[in-house]
């Protein structure tokens, strides 16, 4: 930890809380939070990483509301029939031939109904719908942890290894892997909150310069983590997971409010905890 950084942060906070940016500005102090709360990652967690990027990038490319497929503001259409969303969607997706017996399907049908084959997945599918879910940052995690070890079972690559296609035997793999990235991205508050937000065709990037009592709060707590003992790390780790929780919290609302740009914000500082947390783990070698 960069102490002078540090103490120079808190004798200007109140400058720097008043310091207007230009959009296309980034703070020198910004800039160091940035590059230096990021922790190491394994090369499985890159990995993984690189794959999220990948739906995160499609939920890009698909602009509008992210509500039906043709909407084209980056707020909300204002519609919240989920079944109406649902045939918008089919509408779009549904003109596909199987790779194997050119019978026309539902992109969203991971078996074609004639020949059994398991299908490519498209990327342009929504991950919720992958599941069968509605499109809403609230999840049942229970429930989408049932659907996903059925999906799972389903689609194990050791089942296709009997199999006389190579093709079947890649798309398993390609599929399960994808399944599990949108498995991870749903199952995290983090990265459900940023899938829905690049959806409304807002990107965490796009925000400039983070409340300087945010990032000094980053800071002090980062400091304490390298300095403290383990049971001072572990009751860092418990008020971290309720400030995670309280945040949660205000998501909610706020993404059924349909209110993005203070969602942005929230998701934002949600970051920052999460960051902590994953922190916290490597350090204690455990989850809280």
């Amino acid at each position: 930890m960069n102490k002078t950084l540090n103490i120079f942060i808190k004798n200007n906070i109140k400058v720097i809380n008043h310091i207007k940016f230009r959009n296309n500005y980034t703070s020198p102090i910004n800039i160091y939070i940035n590059n230096n709360f990021i922790f190491n990652k394994s090369q499985q967690q890159q990995q993984q990483q690189k794959q999220i990027n990948r739906f995160y990038n499609t939920a890009n490319t698909q602009g509008g509301c992210g509500n039906n497929s043709n909407c084209s503001s980056s707020s909300s259409c204002g519609s919240n029939n989920s079944n109406s969303h649902g045939s918008e969607l089919l509408k779009k997706i549904k003109a596909s031939p199987c790779w194997s017996c050119n019978e026309h399907i539902e992109k969203k049908k991971i078996f074609c109904p004639m020949c059994n084959k398991v299908q490519q997945m498209d990327d342009s599918i929504d991950i919720f719908y992958l599941f069968d879910i509605k499109p809403s940052f609230r999840v049942d995690l229970k429930d989408l942890s049932h659907r996903f070890k059925k999906l799972q079972k389903q689609l194990h690559p050791d089942l296709f290894e009997q199999s006389d296609s190579q093709r079947e035997k890649n798309i398993s793999k390609e599929i399960s892997t994808s399944l599990n990235t949108a498995y991870n991205i749903l199952k995290s508050p983090f990265l459900r909150a940023e899938y829905i937000l690049n959806q409304k065709g807002l990107d965490l990037s796009s925000v400039g310069d983070v409340d300087p009592e945010v990032l000094m709060e980053v800071l002090e707590v980062r400091e304490a983590i390298d300095e403290g003992t383990e049971q001072e790390i572990t009751n860092i780790a418990h008020e971290n997971r309720q400030k995670i929780n309280d945040v949660v919290e205000k998501l909610e609302i706020e993404f059924q409010n349909k209110n993005y740009q203070e969602a942005l914000k929230q998701t934002v500082y949600l970051r920052y905890l999460t960051k902590i947390q994953e922190e916290v783990h490597n350090r204690l070698d455990t989850h809280i």
